[in-house]
């Protein structure tokens, strides 16, 4: 297409408003001044995502704390993690929902799955889909009072389209659909609606957007009838794809894209936006960051009540098939008051007794660690009660209270930690610990897993003999992401290798150690690791420890299901 314009010639450059554009001639004209030219399309414009650079959410459970009033929990949804492609969830009654719809399927053909909300991070989705006449695709729909949208593929097309769903959602046999009034010529889906149904918000390829798929809305007049689509903006929109959108109760977009500020593929983002009479707009987007938002796709987000503290969306991190995820953010248990250490003799309160802790902490070589960080916990209170630093003879003295069971740790930033439990009798004023701290270079995580699994632990983790100890996995790999953010700054890369048992063939288990270490990484991911800090290898059974005189087989076996982890420095 030629598009003809009259300009005003300056020198070798052409000036339209307010722009210098290089055109060439149509034809020559007579007028030394005026020329006819003709301008080239501009060129399409590229999907170029920035870095997202900022920091992370607080997720740690054990200290140092970011935030000492609330930290995010973040956990897949049972019940929502199958074999197949789990995309969105659509709560239906509000801020108490007891029913639930989800979005099951691949990608070119999904159903929707009826659901009973079970818990915060529980869904049973083993009830019947809905279908549409002719067993139409369901994607995601949108739920507002009695109005229900849904994208749907028509049997005669495989282009996207919103329609209205109308009949009673607890028996689908009844449901038919109505094409809403908007122009369907090219793919719209992903539908949005405000809380109280006047505002529809879609993705859509159709032109006049900014490249990809764009975030559209359109508002529902007086007669019921939907206005034209219009394009929510360049604060939004990029050469990229938004898609995802979702309207929370109080007039927040939340949505997706890969073309802002970015962790890695489609992110998760949160604008305000603001209802005019001229139309719709919207203010500058916020990634939610990681572990929210990690290296793989972040898809639908969505909240029964506030994004800020209760958040549902579907990713690819596991496997590269789409789960559901929640995450909560949830308040610290508060601490309790201080203990009264008052020497006043009017006080009728006894001053806490404490005790003097002495010990030392080396490397597996037996080389003294200077500069360890010691750090004392009360397990009941969820509290820090002491913290010193060993001296250049790896030695340490702290002072703690007796009758309390307490958890105390030696860490470095070149190493990772040794966890010891203490329970001081009353009347003893000093301890010194008989066996030394041992800070590994390398730490060796024996999460203990079912046979032939890689993805359910059990909950408690082995020891180094391979019998179960008291420790939950959780809370170890909770030790692990502390320890690697509180020295973040001085390490390059964490490399984990996951090892296996030699039952199986070589082939099998390291698919099996791949899938171990995928696990882990995963996990840390989840309390604040960056994924781009973290290396993963599988070496199966091909580094087997030595096994010991007289050792049972199912003994051995378990000392060699393990991930290593080691740290490059910078």
């Amino acid at each position: 297409m030629r598009v003809l314009s009259i300009v005003l010639v300056l020198g070798e450059f052409i000036f339209v408003g307010g722009f210098i554009l290089g055109c060439r001639n149509v034809r020559p004209d007579p007028s030394p001044s005026v020329r006819l030219v003709e301008c080239p399309p501009p060129p399409e414009p590229q999907c170029q995502p920035a870095t997202w650079r900022g920091e992370a959410l607080d997720t740690a459970t054990v200290p140092p704390f970011r935030d000492e009033r609330f930290y995010w929990r973040i956990r897949p949804v049972r019940g929502a993690q199958t074999e197949q492609h789990e995309y969105a969830v659509c709560f239906l009654d509000g801020n108490q929902s007891r029913r639930a719809a989800v979005t099951r399927g691949s990608t070119s053909s999904q159903a929707l799955i009826r659901a009973r909300v079970v818990a915060t991070d529980s869904l049973d989705c083993t009830q019947e889909p809905i279908l549409l006449p002719g067993n139409r695709s369901i994607g995601v729909i949108a739920r507002s009072g009695t109005t229900m949208l849904a994208g749907v593929l028509p049997n005669t097309s495989r282009l996207a389209q919103v329609v209205q769903l109308s009949g009673d959602f607890e028996r689908p046999s009844t449901l038919h659909t109505q094409v809403l009034p908007i122009e369907q010529q090219h793919w719209t889906s992903h539908p949005a609606l405000s809380r109280d149904g006047t505002l529809l918000i879609v993705a859509s390829d159709r032109p006049g957007g900014f490249g990809g798929l764009d975030l559209w809305y359109t508002r529902r007049r007086s007669d019921g009838l939907w206005d034209s689509l219009r394009n929510l903006g360049s604060t939004i929109n990029t050469p990229c794809d938004e898609l995802c959108p979702f309207l929370t109760h109080d007039g927040v977009l939340l949505f997706s894209s890969n073309g802002l500020e970015s962790v890695g593929g489609y992110d998760l983002f949160a604008a305000p936006l603001r209802l005019g009479v001229d139309g719709v707009s919207a203010g500058r987007p916020v990634n939610l960051g990681p572990p929210i938002n990690t290296a793989s796709d972040e898809l639908f987000p969505s909240t029964p009540s506030d994004y800020r503290r209760l958040l549902y969306w579907s990713s690819d991190r596991r496997e590269h098939n789409f789960h559901l995820y929640v995450a909560e953010h949830l308040e610290r248990p508060k601490a309790p008051p201080p203990a009264i250490t008052s020497t006043d003799e009017s006080s009728d309160e006894v001053p806490t007794p404490t005790a003097r802790v002495r010990g030392r902490v080396r490397t597996p070589r037996n080389q003294p660690v200077p500069d360890a960080d010691i750090s004392v916990r009360d397990r009941r209170r969820q509290r820090t009660v002491a913290q010193t630093q060993t001296d250049s003879s790896g030695a340490f003295e702290v002072t703690v209270p007796t009758e309390r069971d307490l958890e105390l740790t030696a860490q470095t930033g070149s190493g990772f930690y040794d966890v010891r439990s203490l329970r001081i009798p009353a009347g003893d004023t000093a301890l010194t610990l008989t066996e030394d701290l041992v800070v590994p270079e390398v730490l060796t995580l024996r999460i203990n897993f079912p046979h032939d699994q890689a993805r359910i632990p059990y909950d408690f983790v082995l020891d180094s003999n391979g019998i179960q100890t008291d420790h939950r996995w959780t809370d170890e790999l909770d030790r692990v992401a502390a320890n690697i953010l509180r020295y973040r700054d001085r390490i390059k890369r964490i490399v984990l290798v996951g090892h296996t048992d030699p039952n199986g063939s070589d082939a099998y288990n390291l698919d099996l150690g791949r899938r171990r270490v995928e696990f882990v990484m995963e996990e840390l991911q989840k309390r604040g690791v960056p994924r781009q800090l973290l290396e993963g290898i599988s070496a199966g059974e091909r580094k087997l420890l030595p096994r010991r005189p007289g050792e049972p087989t199912d003994q051995y076996y378990r000392r060699n299901r393990r991930v290593e982890l080691s740290k490059v420095l910078q």
